[in-house]
């Protein structure tokens, strides 16, 4: 059993609540053009996307993931393929963890022309090496939730607990220069 109470997800599949996207999409200028989440499970970011008022303005929303959990709406394939195949204007998503974040959004940079944002514990920011590795990456703005956020794991009917861990929102953009990224509450 994890910290969370929740036993490992095959496939590391935990579905984010969909306040937490809306939050953030509150906060952040709204996306155009193509949208993705390569990694949607069962579709909780690209459904949120759609209904939100800021979604008016994207051309085409777009989901994948490596296993079908959604009955067939959205397209099957690794997210480095399904990326280099769809290439969206941006990218939101609660990627892979487990050692997999920073190749999931490098992978997400190299196929996009806007941003990358994606949902991880607010302690990526931490680390010596991750301060180097997150120089030319583009992080303007992390959206720090003020509400804990509960992650269970999907396809089990497993209901939210209450979150114990604190995560935020990266903000990854194209041609951004700045030296420290804008922090923010949502």
């Amino acid at each position: 059993m994890r910290a969370s109470g929740y036993e490992r997800q095959k496939h590391n599949w935990y579905v984010e609540e969909s306040w937490v996207v809306d939050a953030m999409l509150q906060a952040e200028r709204p996306f155009q053009g193509r949208v993705m989440d390569p990694c949607c499970g069962g579709g909780t970011i690209p459904d949120t996307l759609v209904k939100h008022p800021s979604g008016a303005s994207v051309q085409e929303c777009l989901g994948a993931d490596l296993i079908d959990r959604s009955n067939g709406r959205f397209r099957i394939g690794d997210y480095g393929i399904t990326l280099a195949a769809l290439k969206p204007d941006s990218v939101i998503s609660n990627p892979p963890y487990g050692g997999e974040e920073k190749e999931f959004i490098e992978t997400a940079l190299a196929h996009t022309t806007d941003r990358v944002v994606v949902i991880l514990r607010l302690a990526f920011l931490e680390g010596q090496k991750k301060k180097v590795w997150f120089e030319g990456k583009g992080l303007a703005r992390v959206w720090v939730s003020s509400r804990r956020v509960s992650m269970p794991p999907g396809g089990l009917g497993v209901k939210a607990k209450n979150g114990s861990t604190a995560y935020a929102w990266f903000v990854f953009e194209h041609g951004y220069t700045g030296a420290y990224p804008a922090l923010g509450l949502i």
